[in-house]
């Protein structure tokens, strides 16, 4: 039996052939066109930036950069170099942004050579924040002394001294050593030494051992227990009792001859060896040692 067509008006009724239309081609043609540009651009010539301005990094990576900017300046001390490194950044607050990142270093507690350096270059740079001057003091103007050339003259002989009866010595007390608790080899100290420092002031009267005691923010911290011990003796003091110096500061008179050693009572690496000395310009000298508390307080919740 033979397949019929309806036919409407003697004609067969085909069925009608679906054709794209002409908005249909040019969308796919874009689309195709896009893909092909993006191959081309990803894959077969990806660009590639080549001696890049510092200025077009991102946050991050800029503070890595300033970061070691500073190690290279503490390694070859070039300033010029330095200067042109830091202007390739474009940024007109430079000094502002490297002492941010000082601060922030602080913060996390880096390192101390990598803190040291930064504050280095951010004094530098003319920055004047309290964090550079702990971390880099202005050097003192050093004047070389000026040689003189001394004649001695020659000493006569000495006379032949005659025999005196020697002395009878008497032994001296044996002193008992009292016995200290042994510090624990792996436990993490409180606090660590931030900043040691050579006081050379014209006016000082007395050499003193000052102590500041800062938290892990920085800020000042009073009431801390600073031990002070000597061959044959120990002393303590505490932080925060001269107000005019500062809430985290305390003081100690030093005497000649005797050699210190400064702990916290809260516990601090031992600082030993501090002894009254002379200073470039004659004047006899004390020290100043500056503590950071490692343990960060959370934030008291507001009332």
């Amino acid at each position: 039996m033979s397949r019929r067509h309806r036919s409407v008006n003697g004609r067969s009724a085909a069925a009608p052939r679906k054709k794209f239309s002409n908005a249909s081609l040019i969308l796919l043609g874009l689309i195709l066109g896009l893909a092909g540009a993006l191959y081309y651009a990803w894959v077969v010539a990806p660009v590639v930036y080549v001696d890049a301005s510092p200025s077009r990094l991102s946050d991050e990576h800029k503070a890595e950069y300033i970061f070691l900017v500073s190690q290279s300046y503490a390694i070859n001390e070039d300033w010029p170099l330095a200067q042109q490194r830091l202007a390739g950044l474009d940024d007109p607050a430079a000094v502002q942004t490297v002492t941010s990142l000082l601060e922030t270093y602080v913060r996390e507690q880096r390192p101390s050579d990598h803190i040291a350096n930064l504050a280095v270059l951010a004094r530098q740079l003319g920055g004047e924040a309290p964090v550079i001057a702990l971390f880099a003091p202005t050097p003192l103007a050093d004047e070389p002394p000026t040689a003189t050339a001394t004649i001695t003259p020659p000493s006569p002989p000495a006379a032949t001294p005659s025999p005196t009866p020697q002395p009878t010595i008497t032994p001296r007390p044996t002193v008992t050593a009292v016995p200290t608790s042994i510090p624990d080899p792996t436990a993490q100290p409180t606090y660590r030494l931030l900043n040691q420092q050579q006081l050379c002031a014209d006016d000082a009267s007395t050499p003193q051992i000052e102590v500041v005691t800062l938290d892990a923010l920085l800020e000042p911290l009073p009431g801390i227990e600073v031990l002070v011990t000597w061959d044959g003796g120990r002393d303590r003091f505490f932080t925060g009792f001269k107000p005019a110096q500062g809430e985290g500061y305390g003081d100690f008179a030093m005497t000649p001859d005797t050699s210190y050693t400064v702990t916290l009572a809260d516990g601090s690496p031992e600082i030993s060896g501090l002894r009254i000395e002379s200073c470039d310009n004659g004047e006899i000298s004390g020290w100043r040692l500056t503590f950071q508390n490692l343990i960060l307080q959370p934030e008291s919740p507001e009332p």
